[in-house]
């Protein structure tokens, strides 16, 4: 009777394994992909949110609303230490409505 050592994996269990964390992974990283963009989405919201409070705070602490493109209220360190967010999903600026003083333009 000959003894076989054998220490490794053959090649066909080899391709099985990786067939198998190929069909995982086709199941999986689509998922992903679309959380990422409700994430984006919803990042863009809070971003609206937060331009929307601070131009309330200029406004009561200037005694006039910021300039619709937010230039004077994006350079002062007070309202945005770490400058004027852009928008996640599309990497735009926002708008102010010159008449209601909300966030314009995104609506993702």
């Amino acid at each position: 009777m000959i003894r076989r050592n054998n220490r490794g994996i053959s090649l066909l269990e080899l391709l099985a394994a990786i067939t198998i964390l190929a069909i995982i992974a086709a199941v999986v990283v689509p998922r992903f992909g679309d959380h990422a963009k409700t994430a984006k989405k919803r990042a863009c919201a809070v971003n609206q949110g937060n331009i929307e409070v601070q131009t309330q705070l200029w406004y009561r602490t200037k005694g006039s609303w910021p300039a619709t493109g937010l230039s004077d209220i994006g350079i002062n360190q007070t309202f945005f230490p770490e400058g004027l967010p852009t928008c996640p999903v599309d990497g735009s600026a926002y708008q102010l409505d010159a008449a209601t003083h909300r966030v314009t333009g995104h609506s993702h």
